[in-house]
């Protein structure tokens, strides 16, 4: 039974066989091997490069693009491996404050130095407000000089008003194009989305929370990937996606087309 001190401790500082405190990265790495999960299959999976999985389990967390793609990494990371993805995030941002350097304590000047200091900052602000108050002088005399030998103003000549001519009604305006298929998608969690639009435009990037993404094709949408799919709310023309999704794992090679909308009136998920 562990004592109560290692239980207040983070799981990588006491989850080691030997006892000894381990990084939050090598913990990651351990929990992975324990279960025997390739690295490369984590990366085929969730889509996110096996560069950035093995700075996760390095603890290299600065070569990533932001803290928001950490966090996204991670939370993937521990779904697929079988972690609390809420407890690995948490863990991460405690190592971050651990990892955060100290403010920098105010150095000691001594009496002498602190002195010189005053005397100096008070003479030059003598110098300024001299300098600040012949200004203001100068800038007086010039202006009731100026004031005295100018010349009265001219009246300007009446200007002649124009005549106004009616202006003629804009053309009406063209009907906006509306693309046969919109796929909408509205992020209430962070999800890695990887999509294709009409076979052609190839789409591969993080959602975060509170994000939407609009898709307009002629003929299909493929979604490759969606890595949470409880985290994203999806529309196809304005009306709900109600297909059944797995909502506790990745999914994969979902088909929205035309085609199908037409022949179903819902989308459908292609064959594998």
């Amino acid at each position: 039974m562990q004592s109560g001190a290692n239980s207040k401790l983070p799981p990588w500082q006491t989850d080691s066989p030997e006892g000894e405190a381990i990084s939050f990265g090598a913990w990651l790495r351990r929990q992975r091997e324990i279960r025997e999960i390739p690295l490369h299959e984590i990366a085929d999976v969730t889509k996110i490069g096996i560069r950035y999985l093995e700075a996760l389990e390095q603890d290299r967390f600065d070569i990533l693009p932001a803290p928001v793609f950490a966090k996204g990494f991670l939370r993937e990371y521990a779904r697929y491996v079988g972690l609390d993805p809420d407890e690995v995030i948490n863990s991460y941002l405690t190592t971050q404050q651990e990892e955060g350097e100290p403010e920098a304590s105010e150095s000691m000047v001594p009496a002498d130095s602190s002195r010189s200091t005053a005397t100096l900052l008070g003479a030059g602000l003598v110098v300024l407000l001299a300098v600040v108050a012949g200004l203001i002088l100068y800038s007086e005399r010039f202006s009731g000089e100026v004031r005295e030998t100018a010349p009265p103003p001219i009246a300007a000549p009446p200007v002649p008003q124009a005549v106004v001519e009616p202006t003629p009604a804009p053309p009406p305006a063209e009907a906006e194009v509306v693309a046969p298929l919109l796929v909408t998608m509205d992020f209430t969690e962070d999800c890695w989305v990887e999509l294709v639009v009409d076979g052609r435009r190839r789409i591969s990037e993080l959602h975060v929370q509170g994000e939407s993404l609009r898709i307009e094709a002629e003929q299909e949408v493929v979604l490759l990937t969606l890595g949470n799919p409880r985290g994203v709310r999806i529309e196809v023309n304005g009306e709900p996606f109600d297909q059944e999704l797995r909502r506790d794992r990745v999914a994969h090679d979902i088909v929205i087309s035309v085609d199908a909308l037409e022949q179903s009136g819902e989308p459908t998920e292609a064959q594998s």
